[in-house]
């Protein structure tokens, strides 16, 4: 078996990455031919929800990865000076680990070689959503990956273009890798529809609209379409999971609540806030159709968990969303709401597909 090591920082603020890591090493132990073995570095006080779910990978703690303690502040003040973490390096030699993947890099000279991972370059193409130090941090930790690292992944065609654009030097050690999520079968060992609606307080069918609230996933337009069709007298639920806190923009939540009372659509477009994953799959399984309305994404994990479940889409018409290529995909401008809200009329009004039939069909 060959180790390979994996940090995990991650917190409520990027459910993304925390369910990419769960659908990378669900893939790895799939494989029929394993010759890959997970070795997860976390800090001490990292819970045990985000383990849940995992393939039964060696999980090393140490407080190195508790962001802020001592340790932590050593190590990367010695990585900044010195351009090398022979702390890191130290802990992945005593574990057996011959390579660390996704999780940045230990630098000159490493012993180690790192397999460094991008997720997007939103920060370039939506540089008004960042403040200049933010800008800065992802500019330097990013150039330095392409320095160091022996292989630099990326999630799309989409995201390498940005990389040539980024970093020229880097793309020959660039390499796409696209991910999937475990197809979950309609009604397997989840809530049924009338559990859910009991314990979020709802009844019928609805659409959802599964992200974080951050100012890029663009629920406004969502927004903006329900109220078109409520003055027209036409009424869609729209239920939206996530973190409703965004760091950069902490008024955002406050002020799309305030946009749907000012609409007199609040009992339509439904937040349930943070969902677990279990009644996350249940509202995607139960719901007419999913959206993501974002105007960027480095890869949709919403979009991959639609295609994995035969499940009607709809999608702000961005390059990676077409890379994406869902089958039963329907695409509108990322500002257009009325074009949104005819699509989300039709789909209601449409009879619910054959879900065992659309995901056979998703999967081929």
């Amino acid at each position: 078996m060959i180790k390979l090591g994996y940090v995990f920082s991650f917190d409520d603020g990027w459910l993304g990455g925390i369910n990419y890591f769960r659908n990378l090493l669900a893939a790895i132990y799939a494989l029929p031919d394993r010759k890959i073995e997970a070795v997860i570095f976390t800090g001490l006080k990292t819970p045990e929800k985000y383990f849940a779910d995992l393939p039964p990978v060696a999980i090393v703690r140490s407080r190195l990865f508790d962001r802020g303690s001592l340790p932590w502040l050593v190590h990367r003040v010695w990585q900044k000076i010195f351009l090398h973490d022979p702390f890191l390096e130290r802990i992945l030699k005593k574990q057996g680990v011959v390579v660390l993947s996704h999780s940045g890099w230990i630098g000159k000279n490493a012993m180690i070689p790192s397999i460094g991972w991008i997720p997007d370059f939103q920060h370039i193409r939506l540089p008004e959503f960042f403040n200049a130090k933010e800008m800065a941090i992802r500019n330097r930790y990013y150039g330095d990956m392409c320095r160091y690292c022996s292989t630099v992944i990326v999630s799309s065609a989409d995201a390498q273009a940005d990389l040539r654009q980024f970093d020229p030097d880097c793309q020959p050690k660039a390499r796409v890798l696209q991910f999937v999520v475990a197809s979950t079968k309609a009604g397997t060992s989840l809530p049924s529809q009338a559990e859910i609606e009991k314990k979020y307080q709802f009844t019928g069918k609805y659409i959802l609209l599964p992200n974080q609230f951050w100012k890029h996933k663009n629920h406004g337009v969502v927004i903006e379409a329900l109220g078109l069709l409520s003055q027209r007298g036409k009424k869609v639920r729209v239920l939206s999971t996530g973190n409703t806190e965004d760091y950069r923009h902490p008024k955002y939540f406050g002020a799309l609540m305030a946009r749907a009372k000012e609409l007199d659509i609040s009992e339509y477009f439904v937040p349930l806030g943070l969902v677990s994953t279990e009644d996350l799959a249940a509202l995607m399984v139960h719901s007419s159709a999913i959206i993501n309305p974002s105007l960027f994404e480095g890869w949709s994990t919403t979009v991959e968990e639609a295609k994995s479940l035969g499940k009607s889409v709809v999608l702000s018409d961005i390059p990676v969303h077409r890379e994406q290529n869902p089958p039963l995909a329907h695409y509108f401008q990322p500002d257009d709401a009325p074009a949104l809200a005819a699509i989300l009329w039709d789909i209601w009004n449409t009879p619910a597909v054959d879900e065992d039939q659309a995901i056979q069909s998703a999967q081929q």
